[in-house]
């Protein structure tokens, strides 16, 4: 078996090294908090603006069009939040005269970004620095991805991390707000992934901590691929989004049980509902891994997830055009190939969040051998470039926060290669 690993070699540099500046303010006009372009549950283009008063008029193709209100303000959250589709073929688009993302159909460079909240959990004694910009990465890699211009980015789920109050005394993470509410949804997402809003469109992806119990009432306002409910859902239904290169299914795995009992049968039939609906060589987005390996935040032991979704593609198998699954939930980047046809599974959950420690890597999960490897245990993001127009392979780079080059892997049609 093939292995390459990259330890955290910068992770001391960064401790002590001068914070990141501050994001820049961009033009929005001054009751505009955030504004992004991103994929719906349809396939179309959304634009969408968090205001603090009326919702704005955007240009589209020099048209002015009125935003409409996608949901009210509330006492948690006192903005309004505004939507507008876009036309098939939208080439320029201006939201309070800042130019903002068009799509691309066949997007030749895609990034992979995920778990980047800075996170204050009581449950796991765990409270990292979110008032140091090197130890708290995430608006510096925000920055670094929109350097790189990509023509999409797919967002692999948890966005909210402040969950617990920073202890009394700890300067780190002094007066950072904490909750599902619009202080911390600034604090952890719309204010630092501004660069990253102006870069492209996205493909957003729910994670565990967007769960009802957890900020779920901030993703179904701010994020979620579908009109808004009205309430906290569970499990949302799958949907697909096919460009001219590549198509993406989207899976919502940010609940494993109910009532005790596993969603696997759900699942399965999820993935079935996918092999009608995907098309060509596909990607399946899911915030947990189907199997990918880490450390455990308490013990530090290895965890290998997800047992639901294995158990899912035993009873429904995969869509029959996945060539890769990408996932996050481990707070690391890596990417693993299996023996017995098993697609790769990448897995990006470094974008900021507390990383998890090393562990000595497995051989096998779930019964089936690893043949390839590379584990990253470093802050930054996953770039995919296409090689040529089709889908058949694509470049797999590992990046710092900085935007520089650690790793790099091909992605071939039925194999992964790594460089040493």
């Amino acid at each position: 078996m093939k292995f390459c690993i990259r330890r955290n070699i910068f992770s001391l540099l960064l401790a002590i090294g001068i914070a990141a500046p501050a994001m820049a303010a961009g033009s929005f006009a001054e009751n505009s908090l955030a504004g992004w372009v991103q994929y719906t549950a349809t396939g179309e283009l959304e634009l969408r603006a968090v205001v603090t008063g009326d919702c704005p008029v955007v240009e589209i193709d020099g048209q002015p069009v009125a935003m409409d209100i996608r949901v009210a303000a509330t006492s948690a959250h006192p903005n309004v939040v505004c939507s507008t589709l876009l036309p098939e073929g939208v080439a320029r688009l201006e939201l309070d005269g800042q130019a903002m993302p068009v799509p691309v159909a066949n997007p030749q460079r895609i990034v992979v970004v995920g778990d980047t909240g800075c996170r204050l959990s009581a449950g796991h004694g765990l409270y990292q620095e979110c008032n140091n910009d090197s130890l708290w990465p995430f608006a510096q890699v925000a920055r670094s991805i929109a350097a790189y211009e990509p023509d999409l980015i797919i967002y692999t789920g948890d966005y909210i991390y402040r969950e617990s109050p920073c202890p009394e005394g700890d300067e780190g993470c002094a007066d950072s707000p904490w909750g599902d509410n619009l202080a911390t949804w600034e604090a952890d997402w719309l204010r630092p992934a501004h660069p990253l809003h102006l870069a492209a469109p996205l493909v957003l992806i729910r994670g565990n901590h967007e769960i009802c119990s957890r900020a779920g009432s901030g993703w179904f306002r701010y994020l979620d691929a579908r009109q808004h409910p009205g309430i906290c859902i569970e499990n949302t239904a799958p949907w697909s989004l096919l460009l001219d290169n590549i198509s993406l299914g989207i899976m919502d795995t940010a609940t494993l049980k109910k009532d005790g009992e596993s969603l696997a049968p759900l699942f399965a039939e999820q993935l079935r509902e996918l092999d009608h609906a995907l098309e060509q060589d596909s990607w399946l987005l899911t915030h947990r891994p189907f199997w990918g390996y880490g450390a455990d935040d308490d013990s530090g032991e290895l965890k290998t997830p997800t047992a639901e979704l294995q158990d899912a593609v035993r009873m429904a198998g995969l869509p029959a055009s996945t060539r890769l699954l990408v996932g996050a939930h481990i707070h690391l980047a890596e990417l693993l190939e299996f023996a017995n046809d098993r697609p790769p599974q990448l897995v990006v959950a470094n974008g900021g969040t507390q990383l998890v420690s090393r562990v000595e890597p497995p051989t096998t999960i779930d019964g089936v051998d690893i043949t390839e490897q590379l584990v990253i245990y470093q802050y930054g993001f996953v770039v995919m470039e296409a090689l040529g127009r089709s889908s058949q392979q694509w470049d797999v780079g590992f990046r710092d926060i900085e935007g520089r080059e650690l790793e790099r892997c091909r992605l071939h049609k039925e194999s992964v290669s790594c460089s040493k």
